[in-house]
C-alpha cells in the first residue's frame, strides 16, 4: 500500500464514518437509525472494511462493536481512523472465519455490501458461523446490490454504463482494463480484481442458503429508485421488470423460532423497514 494509497483509504473511511449521505450507505444508514436501537448491544460488523459503519455505529450509540475483515490493509486504514477520532468502543482484527472460527455472542451482526463479495460456495459455512454466533433474540442484517441493479457492477463508475455487468465480456472486460484502478486492498487490489471477486447475488441465490444455516427472513426491503418519487416512498417494487431498478437488497434475518426482542430489547421495526 503507498502512501498515497493510505491516504486516499483514510478519507475513503472517513467519509463513510461521518457523512450520513455517503452515496452507497445513506440508505444503510437511514433504515439503521429508524430500526434499530444499538445501546448496551455487543455488535459484530462483518466485513467491516476500513471501518466506517464500525465506527458509525460506536459513535452513534454506547455499544461493543468488533470489526472483522480478511484485508490488512483494510484493518491497518481501520485502525488509523480509530485513533485520529479517539474512539474506544470498537476493536477491529484481521480475520477469516473459515481458518478461526467465531466463539462470542452477539447481539447483532451487520454485512453491509459484505455479501455479493464472498465466493458462492462459502457463504454458505459462512452464514452458518453468523448464526451461531447470534443471540437467540439477535440479528443478522444483510444489506447488498443484487445482481440485477444498476450498479452491482461496482464499475459503472468507470465504464460509464449502468448495468453494464450484462455486457459480453469481450466488451467490458476491455473497458474496464483501459479504467483499471488500483485499490486500497490486499485482497482485491484493482478494480478488475474486484469485478471478478463479485458473485453474481441475487435474493433467489441468497435465500436457500439462509435457510441452511437455521435463519429466516424477519423483514426484507427493496430499495428502488423509484422510491425517489413521494408516492412511491415506502413500497418494495420487485415485479419483473422493475426489479432492475432495485439498487439495493436490505434483509433482517433471525435465527429459527427467535424469540422476538421489541423495542424494549433494542430492536424497532418501523412500517418502511
Amino acid at each position: 500500500m503507498t502512501d498515497e494509497q493510505f491516504k486516499d483509504g483514510i478519507r475513503y473511511a472517513e467519509d463513510n464514518f461521518m457523512n450520513n449521505r455517503a452515496p452507497h450507505l445513506h440508505v444503510d444508514k437511514k433504515l439503521i437509525k429508524e430500526n434499530f436501537d444499538l445501546t448496551g448491544k455487543k455488535i459484530l460488523d462483518f466485513g467491516s472494511g476500513m471501518g466506517g459503519m464500525s465506527l458509525w455505529y460506536a459513535t452513534n450509540w454506547d455499544c461493543e462493536v468488533h470489526g472483522i475483515d480478511i484485508d490488512a490493509h483494510h484493518v491497518t486504514i481501520a485502525n488509523e481512523v480509530k485513533k485520529k477520532h479517539n474512539i474506544n468502543n470498537v476493536t477491529f482484527e484481521v480475520r477469516n472465519v473459515l481458518d478461526t472460527p467465531l466463539t462470542e455472542k452477539y447481539d447483532y451482526i451487520f454485512l453491509n455490501d459484505v455479501a455479493e463479495h464472498i465466493a458462492y460456495p462459502i457463504l454458505e459455512p459462512i452464514l452458518q458461523q453468523l448464526a451461531d454466533s447470534v443471540s437467540e433474540t439477535g440479528r443478522v442484517f444483510v444489506t447488498y446490490p443484487p445482481w440485477k441493479s444498476p450498479y452491482a457492477s461496482h464499475v459503472q463508475h468507470v465504464t460509464g454504463i449502468p448495468w453494464c455487468q450484462f455486457l459480453p465480456d469481450a466488451i467490458l472486460l476491455p473497458m474496464i482494463e483501459r479504467n483499471n484502478l488500483p485499490l486500497v486492498g490486499e485482497e482485491e487490489s484493482t478494480l478488475l480484481d474486484s469485478y471478478h471477486g463479485l458473485n453474481h447475488l441475487t435474493h433467489k441465490k441468497l435465500i436457500p442458503l439462509v435457510r441452511k444455516a437455521g435463519l429466516e427472513v424477519d423483514f426484507r426491503k427493496s430499495h428502488c429508485i423509484l422510491n425517489k418519487l413521494g408516492p412511491l416512498k415506502n413500497t418494495n417494487i420487485r415485479m419483473w421488470p422493475l426489479d432492475y431498478l432495485i439498487t439495493k437488497e436490505f434483509l433482517l434475518l433471525k435465527r429459527g423460532n427467535a424469540k422476538s426482542e421489541g423495542k424494549r430489547g433494542g430492536l424497532r421495526v418501523a412500517a418502511s423497514f
